[in-house]
């Protein structure tokens, strides 16, 4: 059941802040909400900040209405986002359709007109397909950035562990040197 919610922000091309509608809304503490089945490009992406702006547009158009599905592991609420009156299509389904993101088919939703959907831009060559197949899929470019912040990490504790082994051979080496002007050690 579709439950009215009020769009506080769009945070990029598959995520929202909003609030349930209704008597005392104004008292409910908004919530994170990423919609259901698609993945839209990250915002340094090609078509990133276009697919914030597309969804923006198409959750200010009137009600919105929101369709619960899950949780993720993130705590945020997955759902399914309508707007207007009618339920013809869903935000998120129109958002594939426009070609500003992916149908994320790891998640399913096949049965909710993605296929058609992303078959329709693709053919049309709408938003991220009008590159054709050069364009970077959202969960590769995370993927790539996740590697990239552990390749720095492994070299920024390489580089700390050389740094203390230097300083650890250099107090080495100042101990010896007072040891021997103090005259401990060797004959000399």
């Amino acid at each position: 059941m579709a439950r009215k919610v009020k769009v506080r922000r769009v945070v990029d091309g598959d995520s929202l802040v909003v609030n349930y509608g209704g008597l005392f809304s104004c008292l409910r503490r908004p919530f994170p909400v990423r919609l259901y089945g698609i993945d839209a490009p990250e915002l340094a992406q090609p078509y990133g900040p276009e697919a914030r702006k597309e969804l923006a547009s198409l959750v200010r158009r009137g009600a919105v209405r929101m369709d619960v599905i899950a949780t993720d592991r993130y705590g945020r609420t997955v759902g399914l986002i309508y707007a207007g009156r009618r339920r013809r299509e869903s935000v998120n389904v129109a958002m594939v359709r426009a070609g500003m993101a992916y149908w994320y088919r790891r998640y399913g939703g096949r049965n909710l007109g993605f296929p058609e959907a992303e078959a329709e831009a693709k053919t049309k060559r709408r938003g991220v397909w009008r590159d054709g197949r050069r364009a970077r899929r959202p969960w590769d470019y995370r993927a790539d950035q996740r590697r990239a912040r552990q390749r720095r990490g492994r070299l920024r504790r390489f580089f700390i562990r050389l740094a203390v082994a230097g300083l650890v051979l250099i107090a080495l080496v100042i101990l010896l040197l007072i040891a021997r002007t103090l005259g401990y050690g060797a004959n000399g």
